[in-house]
């Protein structure tokens, strides 16, 4: 059948205005329940027209148990397939997945972008996606809103397939964004990962006697402005803000805020000496800034607060304009630095001789990066302990998140269990606070990395970055999603400022390992093998690296080194092929990039099964 038959003889699916398809001879097809017609359009969006039946039953029987849902999600297919009649084979399903052929059908959406539409603008816009679709849960409606942000940045950008750029103009620090899902807290009352100074201060007083998991708390002091100082106190509250939600996204830190009247000249001799406050808040951060008519030092300390002493101290020179208008993106590598020097304090302090690194958030996250299967397991029990007491949007994104590295390291097979519980997580994350960027950047990179659901994913990436654009792992998760989407330039564009974020990381050898990758898949492995080499260096055994390693000097013609890799590689993980890196089901090896690294990997004399 040549294109012009094909194009005749495709049914039709509209998702602008209300929801309806259609046969080729123009019969209306349109199941009458809303969840049946939600389910033809969220599979018509997909990646490949495909979802699992765990993917559905969530966003639509998100508040049913798992029979009750799977029972009605089953009911609703037979509902779809009785109203298409006797084109019924367009929907194909079995035990784990719902597929459309779409092959066989047309949507308007494409035919708008493609061809270009002569409605006016009001009409196609975002609100009029899948316009009066009614699915009263809370997961369908977080999809729905994400979805329509993507058909609105299609529209305007004129074309079908999504580029996937990053947003660099930045929002202002005071701007309220909206959220992404209702805040429907799973424990009201409890931390849920925000950065109120009321949660700070009620846990001040108790979590220093916390023996079954350690939270420790940071004082924000008074700031020191100094210089032309008109705006300070705001340029100052900015920066102190950017500070105290990088402290507590992503691990248990409280932030208590002591800077309110923390005006020229203000001290420190009424603050943490011989009070109750060094006990439960140890270290204190204050911010210096020095203003002159166009430039401003930023300088940043740590103290401990028993004695005043000085423990770290840091600074840098920004142009003033751009922090006056709340760009911050000269300061980035200098708070990300303030943060990590922080979490060493942590880390490492010890209590009557003893360190107490199996109790706290950090050390958890430490665990996860350290790649082994015990490791793993070991961040997983300090998680879970951490859970029952304190439940929080950053505990549970971990939690999904490790699922991620259990099948990219193969500890784990990509199945429906790992599917499940990355879901559950992952869901319960936002649900406790859909603005904690960390936790919509470790969730992101579950639905990039797990589901490949990257227009989802994509809007949980930019939402991060918006909300705290000094932290690097959303940019480094980010930059990794390009990559999937075969935009391996992108990446490695995004990997290089990610860098210079997280240059004095304890997780660098992690950043470096993105810019390998894309470096790598973009072509350029030279800069894969330079950073590759920094990367191991930390993580010698880290079996990512030695693939890409490998492929890299393959493709350079430098046999003997790639020989060498893959003999690291195969002693890290005696079972690996070319067969065993697709049953896995690593997302990006259908891209460009990706067959130059199963390329490389065959060249260097990996085995194929």
């Amino acid at each position: 059948m040549d294109r012009s038959q094909h194009s005749e003889a495709a049914y039709r699916m509209y998702l602008i205005g209300p929801f309806a398809i259609t046969d080729p001879e123009g019969k209306v097809l349109t199941p009458k329940s809303q969840k049946s017609q939600a389910i033809l359009a969220m599979l018509a969006v997909s990646l490949r027209g495909s979802r699992s039946r765990v993917w559905l039953r969530d966003k639509l029987w998100s508040d049913r148990p798992e029979d009750q849902a799977s029972a009605s999600l089953r009911q609703a297919l037979l509902d779809i397939r009785k109203c298409l009649g006797d084109a019924r084979d367009v929907l194909v399903a079995d035990k784990n997945t719902v597929s459309l052929r779409m092959d066989r059908i047309r949507l308007d959406i494409d035919e708008i972008l493609t061809e270009g539409n002569t409605a006016g603008n009001d009409e196609l816009a975002a609100e009029h996606f899948l316009e009066g679709v009614d699915v009263r849960d809370p997961e369908f409606e977080e999809w729905l809103t994400l979805e329509r942000q993507v058909w609105q940045r299609r529209y305007d950008e004129g074309q079908f397939q999504q580029k996937f750029e990053p947003k660099l103009e930045l929002a202002r620090q005071n701007q309220e964004p909206t959220p992404l899902v209702p805040l429907t807290a799973i424990n009201p009352g409890k931390n849920s990962g925000g950065t109120g100074n009321g949660a700070a201060n009620d846990t001040a007083s108790d979590s220093s006697s916390n023996v079954n998991s350690r939270q420790w708390v940071v004082a924000i002091l008074p700031s020191r402005i100094a210089g032309q100082s008109e705006n300070g106190q705001i340029l100052a509250a900015g920066v102190t803000n950017l500070i105290a939600k990088s402290l507590v996204e992503g691990t248990d830190i409280r932030v208590t805020d002591f800077s309110f009247g923390g005006g020229p000249g203000a001290n420190l001799s009424n603050i943490g000496v011989g009070n109750e406050i060094s006990l439960a808040t140890p270290l204190g951060i204050q911010l210096e800034l020095t203003l002159a008519s166009q430039t401003a030092l930023i300088v940043v300390s740590i103290l401990r607060l028993a004695d005043h002493s000085l423990i770290w101290k840091d600074s840098c020179i920004a142009d003033r304009a751009p922090l006056e208008r709340g760009e911050t993106n000269q300061l980035h590598g200098l708070l990300n630095h303030l943060i990590d020097e922080v979490n060493g304090c942590f880390l490492f302090r010890s209590e009557g001789g003893k360190l107490e690194r199996e109790t706290t958030m950090i050390e958890a996250v430490n665990s996860v990066f350290r790649l082994s299967r015990e490791d793993l397991d070991r961040a997983e029990r300090i998680l879970h302990n951490i859970a029952a007491e304190r439940p929080s949007s950053s505990v549970y994104a971990w939690l999904a998140f490790i699922r991620t590295f259990r099948v990219g390291q193969r500890f784990n097979a990509y199945d429906s269990t790992i599917v499940e519980e990355a879901q559950f997580y992952a869901r319960k994350a936002l649900e406790l606070d859909a603005n904690n960027s960390i936790a919509l950047a470790l969730v992101g990179h579950v639905h990039s990395f797990l589901f490949c659901e990257y227009d989802y994913a994509a809007g949980l990436f930019e939402r991060a970055i918006k909300l705290n654009p000094a932290q690097p792992l959303g940019w480094d998760l980010y930059s990794m999603l390009h990559c999937y989407a075969g935009q391996p330039e992108k990446a490695l564009a995004m990997a290089k400022w990610v860098q210079n974020l997280g240059f004095y990381s304890v997780h660098k050898y992690y950043f470096d390992t993105t810019k390998c990758i894309s470096a790598a898949l973009a072509g350029d492995h030279a800069a894969a093998i330079s950073a590759g080499e920094d990367a191991l260096k930390m993580r010698p055994d880290f079996n990512s690296l030695l693939r890409y390693m490998a492929a890299s000097h393959a493709h350079r013609d430098e046999m003997e080194l790639a020989g060498k890799y893959v003999e690291r590689l195969e002693a890290v993980e005696p079972n690996f092929s070319i067969e065993s890196l697709k049953d896995n089901r690593y997302p990006l090896l259908r891209t460009g990039g990706g067959k130059m690294l199963i390329a490389g990997l065959t060249k260097a004399g990996v085995k194929l099964r």
